[in-house]
């Protein structure tokens, strides 16, 4: 089994990258088969390869003694997301603009991370004085912060508290977010059965964030959402799944969020 780094746990709560499974969610379809958990394993150690290859490389022979050990900052740098309201398509769409609004200096360091990201509950409009933000949704109810270390942050996290929500969104229920004038289309598609929100904006962010930075979602006009009561059949048609080991079954994998692209036109 491939290795789930420490920051991809839920060691970094209130309300952070990572959390864990949660059950309830209905029927798995074909994640509970041999065939469906090679299609999961597949999905999760490819994202590790991408998050490896953001890692800097390690010198390339020992340095002499007495020299200080260089602090992780992969496990340092994250991104905190101020919402004052949730909103699936207006999250969705802020996600992927904010993604989009990285320098390109600030993108590896947050990738090497695992796009850690912490979610707070606030008004961004009260925070433009003492803490201004580095990106805001179009409608002003999300504000980023980073990608940077967390540390220089500190303010900001002892001020708000973590977002929390409702366990168990509405489902079935689809809506569409706007990513660019046209495009051809993307899906996102989340069980949500018991899913607390909390845990939903964790799966979203991660997958969209990591879709965007990779340029998967380059050119695209929508994104369809579906909220669904059970899981999907995990083969083939999804280009990213969203897939953490089942803290229920250990040695099993369980998929969170699904996504496909619509192929584009010659």
């Amino acid at each position: 089994m491939s290795p789930v780094p420490e920051q991809e746990t839920s060691r970094e709560r209130g309300t952070s990258s990572e959390r864990g499974t949660s059950h309830g969610q209905g029927t798995s379809h074909g994640q509970g088969t041999s065939h469906g958990q090679e299609t999961l394993r597949a999905h999760l150690d490819a994202r590790i390869a991408r998050v490896r290859r953001s890692q800097p490389l390690p010198p390339p022979r020992p340095l002499p003694l007495p020299f200080p050990a260089r602090p992780d900052s992969a496990q340092d740098v994250g991104v905190i997301a101020v919402l004052r309201a949730f909103d699936p398509a207006a999250f969705a769409a802020s996600a992927h603009a904010f993604a989009r609004s990285i320098p390109e200096s600030g993108r590896a360091p947050w990738y090497a991370a695992f796009t850690k990201t912490i979610f707070l509950a606030g008004d961004p409009g009260n925070l433009t004085d003492r803490h201004p933000f580095d990106h805001v949704s179009a409608d002003g109810s999300i504000a980023w912060y980073g990608p940077a270390p967390l540390t220089t942050r500190e303010g900001l996290r002892r001020l708000l508290h973590p977002f929390r929500g409702p366990r168990g969104l509405t489902a079935p229920f689809t809506q569409e977010a706007r990513l660019a004038a046209e495009g051809p289309d993307a899906h996102l598609d989340v069980p949500v059965g018991a899913l607390p929100l909390e845990d939903y904006l964790v799966h979203v962010n991660h997958l969209i964030a990591e879709a965007t930075l990779d340029g998967l979602l380059t050119g695209v006009g929508r994104l369809l959402i579906r909220h669904l009561p059970g899981h999907p059949d995990p083969e083939a048609r999804y280009a990213r799944i969203r897939v953490l080991p089942d803290p229920g079954s250990p040695g099993r994998l369980h998929a969170h969020a699904y996504l496909s692209v619509q192929a584009r036109s010659p």
